[in-house]
């Protein structure tokens, strides 16, 4: 099949750009301390994490329990991160069942009620009881979740000792600082966040409680939290594609997504596409339209609409390609992914991610 063959609204990889952003992601992290678990929330698809295994990641995050269990489902057997707190009886159960299937299992805590659940849990588990491990969540300045004090954290990390849960370290993420377009200013949350998390790591090494795993950082900050002495791990994902609102904060990586759109209708400069909200998120503002002079000016449910630039002729039935704004939340609305060399279409890769948010 050819790219132009793909019947539309559709996301496309390019799969040569894809190829070197998971290069230089891998070529960054050969020769430091600290490795890539890539954040499977961004391309939610097996053969991706398959590629990005393969260069030297020594893992993958995943943002929720059904997407890990997508994960799993698909057939990878890797050290698994659930950088999130799993809170309930039904989600612990699940939790419990896919800790046999992986060789490693990682979730986040932040409260001691947490850490005498998931105990609980591993208590009632058939034998012999899998390994599940944790981390403790340290807010390092994004105010989400996670520990306010090194206090708390001590406290946790002690009461994960005690517990059946093996302690495995703590995670923290500068989430309020990796869209920073202002270098200089990312520069300065960055490391303010990285400082907050070494002060907490600082205080369970003098309470004999030193972590094996210090997991941080994104896209964003990868090659500044990336090099802070003590951290283990980064958790980065946009890489892997980017978006339009990474474009705006970095430049070494490529554009290897993007939605192929149909025009249906002109009336002068305005042109309407056949791709609206179901198919384009814009929680971080309007998608961009790429190769021609326009922009996008509004979605509808089903429509996206499209303002030509003065001399730009474009006709219903030629196709816009556009660079979602954030292009995680797209690619929750899509089945598959059309994987591209050139004009031609390489294979088919389902999302089966997508929607897992349970």
């Amino acid at each position: 099949m050819r790219v132009a063959e793909i019947d539309t609204p559709a996301l496309v990889v390019d799969l040569e750009r894809m190829e070197r952003n998971v290069a230089a992601m891998s070529r960054f992290f050969a020769d430091k301390r600290a490795k890539l678990r890539p954040h499977w929330k961004t391309p939610k698809c097996v053969e991706v994490a398959q590629r990005q295994l393969a260069a030297g990641a020594i893992g993958i995050t995943c943002a929720k329990l059904g997407e890990a269990e997508a994960l799993a489902a698909g057939g990878v057997r890797a050290s698994v991160l659930i950088a999130n707190q799993l809170v309930g009886g039904a989600k612990l159960a699940r939790l419990i069942e896919l800790a046999q299937v992986l060789p490693e299992l990682v979730v986040a805590v932040d409260s001691a009620d947490q850490v005498d659940a998931l105990d609980a849990a591993l208590g009632g588990a058939r034998s012999p009881a899998p390994r599940l491990g944790a981390l403790v969540e340290v807010d390092t300045g994004m105010h989400r979740c996670g520990t306010s004090t090194a206090e708390q954290t001590v406290a946790l990390a002690g009461r994960l000792r005690a517990s059946r849960v093996a302690y495995r370290g703590v995670m923290g993420y500068e989430g309020h600082a990796v869209l920073v377009a202002d270098a200089a200013k990312r520069k300065e949350l960055a490391e303010a966040a990285a400082a907050a998390l070494c002060a907490h790591v600082d205080a369970l090494r003098a309470a004999g409680l030193a972590p094996e795993i210090v997991s941080s950082g994104g896209t964003g900050t990868f090659d500044l939290t990336g090099t802070v002495p003590g951290v283990t791990e980064i958790q980065a994902g946009s890489y892997v594609f980017m978006d339009g609102r990474y474009r705006e904060v970095r430049s070494d990586f490529e554009l290897a997504l993007s939605l192929h759109t149909t025009v249906i209708h002109r009336r002068g400069r305005l042109v309407v596409t056949d791709a609206g909200v179901k198919s384009l998120s814009s929680d971080f503002g309007l998608p961009v339209a790429l190769d021609l002079g326009a922009r996008v000016v509004g979605l509808s449910e089903e429509h996206g609409h499209v303002l030509l630039d003065e001399g730009v002729d474009v006709s219903p039935g030629q196709r816009i390609r556009i660079l979602p704004s954030h292009g995680d939340t797209t690619i929750n609305l899509h089945d598959r992914y059309y994987a591209a060399r050139g004009d031609s279409v390489e294979a088919v890769w389902a999302i089966v991610g997508r929607g897992r948010f349970v």
